[in-house]
């Protein structure tokens, strides 16, 4: 416990960068001009910075459920209750000071986010902004950094990346030397960790992401970091179920276990594209372009998936590969104010194959998502991996 308290009280003393919210983002004036998208942006920008303050309210809904145990329960416990507690605090601590990070570019953005008089990250202010939905979302976003960006996610991109790439480079095995790179798109791209590993590999990868949650995040984790292991996180803190020992739900993260730009070259091509996958390529100039089309976990996030398998089949080129890898979890099945068309693995190949693709492998794979080890309950999914040419 001495150590976690020294660490407590550094953290204490972590002064709030000024000079990090001096940036204007070169996007402002557009999202000014929609002021619904400047809106959710502003939720965005404030539940990130509103970390500190809603985990407050988690750690004072521990501090009194535990106050309840009589003197004898307490005692014969081999948690120590304040140690537990510490030791929380410290972690949402250093949370709340990444989080800051991720978005200290864009205060200014917002006047009434005032936060000259600001000194220590745990004095962030509240910005009454965020919806409950949202929070959850900054949740799954540090959790994702676990599985891209840090060792321990190792095994998991194994599960699933691993398969994807080795199969892009078979079936284009020139990637490396060849003069005109081969353009791969991917959406749904999270925080790029397969972009960045196709495009270090002789493709010119492009991301696509519609998550503000996700772009900001993918931006600072991919352009940002100087050095591996740069920052350390507690992407599980929040988790009190489903522990083996006290310990697991304060397992330790660091992050980047590998440093995009010291690894990427000039004559390497990566990008991030921001917006809705069908808004943004489902248009002429893009019609016939990409050499293969990257899907892992993304096409049950589609409110109809056959406007997805349409939308590729426009972009692919003829002999054009679109790789497919994930289940059919349908993310609107159970909100009813979103159309959510949920079709069987079946009907959707059917309907692949009567578009005018070739389905040239397919197989189950299983695969966790966002997963720890330390977890006792976690979720396997039995993966669709097929690789589909287009005629």
């Amino acid at each position: 416990m001495d150590q976690i308290e020294i660490e407590i009280k550094e953290m204490d003393a972590l002064y709030f960068d000024k000079e990090c919210a001096s940036y204007h983002p070169s996007n402002n004036e557009l999202l000014e001009k929609d002021i619904h998208e400047y809106q959710h942006f502003k939720n965005v920008i404030a539940c990130f910075y509103n970390y500190m303050n809603d985990m407050k309210v988690e750690l004072q809904r521990i501090k009194t459920h535990f106050e309840t145990l009589k003197p004898e329960q307490r005692n014969n416990l081999l948690m120590n209750y304040q140690d537990r507690i510490k030791k929380f605090d410290y972690c949402i601590k250093k949370n709340a000071n990444f989080c800051f990070l991720i978005v200290a570019a864009y205060v200014d953005m917002f006047p009434e986010m005032d936060l000259s008089q600001v000194k220590f990250v745990s004095e962030l202010p509240y910005f009454p902004h965020a919806q409950h939905g949202d929070i959850s979302k900054l949740r799954i976003t540090l959790k994702q950094f676990y599985r891209d960006w840090s060792i321990q996610g190792q095994a998991e991109r194994d599960q699933s990346y691993k398969p994807i790439i080795d199969c892009l480079q078979n079936y284009y095995p020139d990637a490396k030397t060849r003069d005109k790179k081969y353009q791969v798109l991917l959406p749904g791209a999270g925080l790029g960790r397969l972009v960045f590993e196709l495009a270090s590999r002789g493709f010119a990868a492009q991301g696509n992401e519609f998550s503000y949650f996700m772009l900001l995040s993918s931006h600072f984790i991919i352009n940002l970091t100087q050095k591996k292991n740069q920052y350390e996180l507690y992407p599980f803190a929040n988790n009190f179920c489903n522990r083996l020992s006290e310990s697991d739900q304060f397992e330790l993260v660091q992050i980047p276990d590998v440093v995009p730009a010291e690894v990427l070259t000039e004559n390497d091509q990566m990008s991030f594209v921001a917006g809705e996958f069908i808004t943004v390529y489902h248009q002429e100039k893009y019609f016939n372009f990409w050499d293969s089309i990257i899907t892992c976990f993304f096409i049950d996030t589609a409110n109809n998936v056959l406007d997805y398998i349409d939308t590729i089949y426009e972009i692919l080129k003829p002999k054009g590969i679109w790789i497919n890898f994930g289940p059919l979890e349908y993310h609107f099945a159970n909100q009813f104010s979103e159309t959510s068309i949920e079709l069987s693995y079946e009907d959707i190949k059917h309907y692949i194959k009567q578009k005018g693709f070739e389905i040239s492998s397919e197989q189950m794979q299983e695969s966790t998502y966002n997963h720890s080890k330390l977890d006792q309950k976690y979720l396997m999914y039995n993966c669709i991996f097929f690789i589909a040419v287009k005629k």
